[in-house]
């Protein structure tokens, strides 16, 4: 106890020996003042605005100047006694430069309309080395050394503008940027988590992948894999083809690529994103509040987009990690004619990576490929698998003239599977394979009438189709199955200036959507083809409103559709506020209703080899009905100082469901009914940043529970009842370098086990497993911890390499992901009840090398 006394004594002794250190040391320098106080009081005295940033003067104090100055001999006794350079630009502005830092281009960015500044426009150099945003003046500055020939300038709502370096030869030119007519998009200045993540104030999340920071795990941007470190947004499986956000199912989320609907959204199915990063610019995540514009979905919307200015400078790129191999240019063509172009393709057929076989190992549980659910079957057969995938893209961009903008693109995206399997007692081998692509294309021409008007049209394609071929290698039996789907569909979108403080967006969408599932089997015979197709009308508007002090934003709008093979009419009103508050606080609420009438079911877990067992269906407005969604949230938003503070609730509704939709693995697993769930909770946000360090924390705290009338329980939790989900992570940059490290724990999914003591029961002659309370256990909790690190080395002035390593499950904890029962019968013949478990991804450690030129 006395040894405990004195060592608190001692700390009280030091820290009080550091206060009266810092009094004495503040009055021996009580002749100066801090630099930032004489610029704040020179902001009032003259009525300007000085731009500068606080860590660059932080600690700098100065002999305070004579009150009797004007603004220039203020101007010239700064520059005389700091470090500083005070350049006026105008009347009103005044930047503040290093007088040792290298030679800058300097250039400010105002709005063509109004004649504001425009802060927090993204500046991109030609050569994709450096970008930079600009400060509340719209100013910016790049360095000389930069080795540049022009910048691309872009922010939210006005049209990007190419500037050439030989219009940087005056001090500081202006730029104007052209308004691209509605604001339908506001920002808030600060990037969430790691730089290129923005919270926007209509309350969506938005993914710049230009000069992009770094996320734990990741060693490229995988646009798709860095939504989940959102709240709300997780996978239970470890995939980015089961992406769940706020407890939907990932057949709810509309994916979109340039404004063209998606039905795939992995390679290795599922394990990586099947977008190339290198030409997805941006992205926006809503989890409410969607825009109108926005329409077959009931959770969310993940809208991706490719870069869309022409480009008048060669960029290229390639690489390779170890699954795969990519490339991707940006040609200009002409002044007013570009063209990008990219691809991947896996390593798979050079050689397997150590990365490859463990995501073969993970993606090919219980399928198949691995037969586990009789491990004690006496017959010996070897398997042989090869596996590969590939995606290529197009872009064709042709600025006609200053209002005329036509754009032409296109995507496929494949992967191929064979699966060998031999019997060794004898010579008899049989092949099953597996197929899946997608292929999308796009024709748009978006016409600028005025400053006040512009309208696009687009005209569409999507298609998607798997198809699989399962030969059993102990009997004759061969299943043949394929699920198509082909979209095709108009949209007109017009964008009206109505005033300073109104804008209007509005359009129609047609669409024609096709769906076709076949079954074929030669033992016993049987044959099934089902053909659908559904036409739908939907007219669109959103109107937004922000106040003369910019401290209330509101958009509000409404969706009209009309689906007329069930001659249904379904109106969904969408709304998001913002209401700043003062302080840094702001106030937001989001509403929406949303319906979508094509989901995926799953009919059998072996179906498709086991591997994608789901396949897309069209609601028939009975067994599949239209699914209908409602959502409401509210929450406050806290900004200042570098913290960023976010707590939201929300409710979510969705009804319509179907238990083959689901994909129940108990008593419920064969039974055919419509119902609903309903999710609440809330999701918390907690990042600070300090120079170049990044915290952040978030926690999602979530109750989904079905209701199914017809099944008992009717009540019960959900499959995606994630109660509890948490992530904290750090991120820090060091000139070229950056490393990232983070934490992700869940609470394990709802799971049925057997009846302790009576697992087999006899129902109509036959045994079956007797499964307890639906969903009333978990699977245990989920822990993972990944690491990443990147270094940009700048080979010479025109090639940069950029090299990232990363480790997935850094502890290797084994996470079990799905537990399912089958009957199978042990090595005396006696019928037993199998556990097949489906285990998380171990220790990955993964690489790659990208040369930017």
């Amino acid at each position: 106890m006395q040894k405990k006394a004195t060592s608190t004594y001692r700390y009280v002794f030091i820290g009080l020996f550091y206060v009266f250190w810092g009094q004495l040391c503040t009055a021996q320098d009580h002749d100066k003042i801090a630099l930032q106080t004489v610029i704040e009081n020179m902001e009032t005295k003259y009525s300007i605005s000085v731009s500068y940033t606080p860590d660059a003067i932080a600690g700098i104090t100065i002999t305070p100047p004579s009150p009797s100055f004007s603004l220039d001999d203020l101007l010239i006794y700064l520059n005389e006694n700091t470090p500083l350079v005070f350049t006026s630009i105008d009347a009103r502005y005044v930047t503040v430069t290093f007088k040792d830092s290298e030679k800058v281009y300097c250039g400010r960015i105002l709005d063509a309309s109004s004649g504001f500044p425009l802060e927090g426009a993204t500046v991109q150099t030609n050569n994709n080395k450096y970008a930079t945003i600009t400060n509340a003046e719209g100013v910016f500055y790049i360095s000389e050394n930069a080795n540049i020939t022009s910048v691309l300038i872009s922010y939210v709502g006005f049209e990007s503008y190419e500037i050439p370096l030989q219009r940087f030869e005056t001090n500081c030119p202006t730029f104007l940027l052209i308004p691209s007519v509605t604001r339908l998009e506001y920002i808030t200045l600060n990037a969430l988590f790691t730089k290129g993540i923005v919270k926007e104030l209509n309350g969506s999340i938005s993914l710049n992948t230009d000069n992009f920071g770094l996320l734990p795990g990741q060693v490229e941007n995988d646009v798709l894999q860095i939504a989940q470190a959102l709240p709300g947004v997780e996978s239970v499986d470890e995939t980015i083809s089961n992406i769940n956000i706020r407890g939907g199912t990932h057949d709810e989320n509309l994916i979109l690529w340039d404004d063209i609907k998606m039905y795939q959204s992995g390679h290795f199915f599922g394990l990586i994103s099947a977008f190339n990063p290198d030409l997805t610019e941006r992205v926006s995540i809503y989890k409410n509040g969607t825009p109108a514009k926005y329409g077959e979905s009931a959770s969310g919307v993940i809208a991706m987009y490719s870069k869309n200015t022409v480009s008048n400078t060669f960029t290229a790129g390639g690489g390779f990690n170890l699954i795969n191999a990519n490339v991707f240019a940006d040609v200009p063509v002409s002044e007013n004619f570009s063209m990008q172009v990219s691809g991947r393709h896996s390593l798979s057929f050079l050689v397997e990576t150590p990365v490859y076989n463990t995501f073969s190992e993970r993606i090919f549980q219980d399928t198949e490929i691995t037969n586990r659910e009789n491990p004690n079957n006496p017959t010996t057969i070897s398997t042989e698998v090869d596996f590969n995938f590939y995606d290529a893209s197009a872009k064709l961009l042709w600025d006609v003239s200053d209002k005329d903008k036509f754009r032409l693109n296109f995507l496929i995206i494949e992967n191929h599977l064979h699966f060998d399997e031999s019997v060794e007692a004898s010579m008899q081998s049989k092949r099953s394979q597996l197929g899946q692509t997608s292929t999308v294309g796009g024709i748009s021409w978006k016409r600028i009438w005025d400053s006040n008007f512009e309208t696009t049209v687009q005209g569409y394609g999507s298609s998607y189709l798997i198809d699989s071929i399962n030969k059993d290698i102990l009997t004759s039996q061969e299943q043949q199955q394929e699920n198509e789907v082909l979209e095709t569909g108009i949209k007109l979108e017009t964008k009206i200036t109505l005033s300073d403080r109104y804008s209007l967006e509005s359009g129609y969408h047609f669409s024609e959507t096709g769906i076709s599932n076949t079954q074929d089997v030669n033992l016993p015979r049987f044959r099934s083809v089902v053909k659908n197709v559904l036409q739908s009308h939907v007219l669109f508007g959103t109107l937004n409103y922000t106040s003369p002090n910019d401290q209330t934003i509101i958009n509000g709008g409404v969706r009209m559709n009309y689906l007329d093979k069930f001659s249904k009419f379904i109106v969904e009103p969408r709304l998001s506020f913002h209401q700043k508050m003062g302080g840094g606080f702001a106030f937001e609420a989001l509403g929406e209703f949303k319906n979508q009438s094509v989901t995926q079911r799953i009919d059998f877990t072996n179906d498709f080899l086991g591997i994608e067992n789901r396949r897309w269906v069209l609601a028939d407005d009975q067994a599949v009905p239209v699914i209908q969604s409602k959502q409401a949230s509210a929450g406050v938003v806290y900004k200042r100082n570098n913290w960023f503070v976010n707590l939201e609730g929300f409710y979510k509704f969705v009804d319509g469901i179907t238990s083959s939709n689901q994909g129940f693995q108990n008593q419920f697993q064969s039974v055919q009914t419509t119902g609903s769930y309903t999710a609440k909770g809330a999701e918390f946000t907690l990042n600070k940043k300090i120079r170049s360090f990044s915290a952040w924390f978030t926690y999602l705290y979530m109750k989904n529970d079905y209701t199914f009338d017809s099944l008992s329980p009717s009540t019960f939790p959900n499959n995606l009842d994630i109660r509890h989900s948490l992530t904290t992570a750090g991120s820090y940059s060091f000139k070229n370098f950056k490393i990232a490290l983070g934490y992700n724990y869940r609470t394990g999914k709802p799971n049925t086990f057997p009846l302790a003591g009576e697992e087999i029961i006899i129902e109509d002659g036959a045994e079956v497993i007797q499964f307890d309370t639906p969903n009333n256990e978990r699977t245990a909790n989920y822990f993972r911890t990944d690491l990443s690190v990147e270094y940009l080395w700048e080979i010479s002035s025109k090639v940069t390499a950029k090299i990232n390593a990363a480790v997935l499950n850094v502890f290797n904890t084994k996470n079990t992901l799905n537990i399912r029962y089958t009957l199978d019968t042990d090595s005396s013949g006696n019928s037993r009840v199998n556990q097949v478990k489906e285990v998380s991804l171990g220790v990955t450690p993964n690489f790659s090398l990208q040369l930017l030129f």
